[in-house]
């Protein structure tokens, strides 16, 4: 970036930040989830409504228009930048909340919902994806059949995990058992639609596999290590330098990823549920990067996937592909959720609780469409139908739990226990 475009990188920065903060604001007063309304209001900077385009929004594009006027390539730049740092704490942080030990009792009905979900969006990116492919418009020219098949089905699994907790927290189910298998099925889908977003982006074939194999072991082996000197007599390390290890590590891994495998996404997750076993306080590491993340990183991420999407692109004839995929995806995981929790001896009305608790694609759903439209395995087209995807996922979990009429709290009584706030669905 050119030191003349430092005035207006700073003030795209503050109106990307200041809109989507705003929106999301107003969201919660009438009862949706805040991050529902911040992709909302990510959409409102971007092309959908001023028109035009960035530069580069893929291969050779050059900016036009009001939006590419207003974000200048240099401004793009310190944006994107601060968008991957957002989403490399941000998965830090989600995984420091995945503790497996009060999993454990439900691993049977875990790995039940885990494969029921999984395989229904399998099938169901198995019937789209050649649809879609002979269409024309939404796989990338240069992309596989294969890869366009790991990408869509990835995205359509996605689970918006921190806005689940969120949801179950503020209706006393967290600790519950129907709490403690949502996160854990959530957490569970969201890893393998991760891995297999990464080998798409590589291209689907067995190389993309060693890569990821590579960003895997990695996140882990340093996530080990700095368990090793944080714990360490000898180090005895004060818990801020400690920490200030497990964020190198994280975004190390992160930014590897980046480069390895085309993701910032993988690592990160990792390296969070690894340290946690370790002792690492979410709650601490919450407390002085939680406010940062939300309020300022998140919400500039959503601002580049927002400069990504043109929700003009999904025009009158793509019009019945885009309700059709909405609705199945909606459909299917709610059914399949439903089934495989009945399956697993829930009732009736937690059953329908867990599928929609499942419906949610929020930011997780966004943040992989763009890894892959950026890695040129889907379009600008296909970003805008997955956005939209993520959106009304997020938006339909209120309504389709309150049919549910579950209601709870905490065992013993007490009031719902605080999760550590790393989602934006508060």
């Amino acid at each position: 970036m050119m030191l003349a475009d430092l005035p207006l990188a700073l003030v795209d920065l503050a109106l990307v930040v200041v809109v989507v903060r705003c929106v999301g604001a107003l969201a919660v007063r009438i009862g949706q989830p805040r991050i529902a309304g911040e992709m909302l209001g990510a959409l409102l900077v971007g092309p959908t409504l001023l028109g035009g385009q960035i530069a580069g929004v893929v291969d050779g594009a050059r900016a036009s228009g009001a939006v590419g006027t207003l974000f200048a390539d240099g401004a793009v730049d310190v944006l994107t930048g601060l968008g991957a740092l957002g989403m490399i704490l941000y998965m830090l942080l989600v995984g420091l909340t995945i503790d497996p030990q009060p999993m454990r009792r439900r691993l049977p009905a875990i790995t039940v919902l885990c494969a029921v979900m999984m395989a229904s969006m399998a099938v169901l990116a198995i019937v789209a994806a050649p649809l879609l492919e002979d269409a024309g418009g939404w796989k990338g020219s240069h992309a596989t059949s294969l890869a366009f098949l790991l990408a869509l089905g990835a995205a359509l699994a996605a689970q918006g995990v921190p806005i689940a907790a969120r949801i179950l927290e503020e209706r006393g189910l967290l600790r519950s058992d129907i709490g403690r298998v949502v996160i854990a099925v959530g957490a569970g889908v969201t890893t393998i639609a991760l891995v297999a977003s990464g080998v798409a982006t590589q291209g689907g074939d067995v190389a993309a596999l060693v890569k990821l194999a590579l960003v895997l072991a990695s996140a882990g082996a340093l996530g080990v290590i700095a368990i090793a000197i944080a714990n360490s007599p000898r180090a005895a390390l004060p818990p801020r330098i400690a920490v200030a290890v497990v964020l190198v590590i994280a975004l190390a891994v992160g930014f590897g990823g980046k480069a390895l495998i085309g993701t910032v996404l993988v690592g990160p997750l990792v390296v969070g549920v690894v340290v946690r076993g370790a002792g690492f306080s979410a709650r601490w590491l919450e407390a002085r990067l939680g406010r940062i993340v939300r309020g300022g990183l998140l919400p500039v991420f959503l601002g580049v996937a927002a400069l990504h999407t043109n929700l003009r692109e999904l025009r009158l004839d793509a019009l019945p592909a885009v309700v059709a995929i909405i609705a199945a995806v909606i459909v299917v995981k709610l059914v399949c959720g439903y089934a495989g929790a009945r399956a697993v001896n829930f009732d009736r009305g937690e059953a329908l609780a867990v599928g929609a608790l499942l419906q949610c694609g929020g930011i997780m759903t966004i943040a992989i469409s763009l890894d892959v439209l950026q890695a040129g395995v889907v379009t600008t087209r296909t970003h805008a139908l997955l956005t939209l995807v993520g959106l009304v996922t997020t938006l339909d979990v209120g309504p389709l739990l309150a049919r549910s009429g579950l209601r709870g709290m905490e065992p013993d009584g007490d009031r719902p226990a605080e999760l550590p706030s790393v989602g934006v669905g508060e």
